[in-house]
């Protein structure tokens, strides 16, 4: 009886092991990606700010934002503003690129982050190329797209 009891003391650790590692979930290449991109998102520089940026948005009128290229300014605050409702009730956040290309390559990049289809909630537009429509939230152009509209 002694040895019984000797036996599961020791068993049921591995055997919980197992079960826990049956139980875990299994992600699908979709989830894994989601994940990954969210880790990236919060790794960046800007996601310390995220709060203070807001705050200072909802006090000040303009704000200059600063930072390293690839600190975030351009993917991550548009973001910040839409997830905060800034773009509620018909308003958009437009963020200019000085090069076409650049407001393309951004816009997909921000789509896929937040896992929509490029030219639906996250769009560009750049000269004879308008990749929006009237659900868009956060519009991706160059300098002379803006100066147009």
């Amino acid at each position: 009886m002694v040895d019984e009891v000797e036996l599961l003391d020791v068993n049921p650790t591995s055997a919980s092991s197992s079960s826990s590692e049956d139980e875990s979930p299994v992600l699908t290449a979709k989830e894994k990606q989601k994940q990954s991109i969210q880790e990236v998102r919060r790794s960046l520089p800007v996601y310390l700010y995220r709060e203070a940026l807001l705050q200072a948005i909802q006090e000040h009128q303009v704000l200059i934002i600063e930072g390293e290229t690839g600190s975030g300014k351009t993917t991550q605050v548009p973001q910040y503003l839409h997830e905060a409702g800034y773009c509620e009730g018909g308003k958009r956040v437009g963020c200019t690129q000085p090069r076409r290309v650049a407001a393309m390559s951004v816009a997909a990049r921000v789509a896929q982050e937040m896992d929509k289809k490029l030219g639906n909630e996250v769009g560009y537009s750049i000269r004879f190329e308008d990749c929006t429509s009237e659900r868009t939230k956060l519009k991706y152009m160059t300098d002379g797209m803006l100066l147009r509209e």
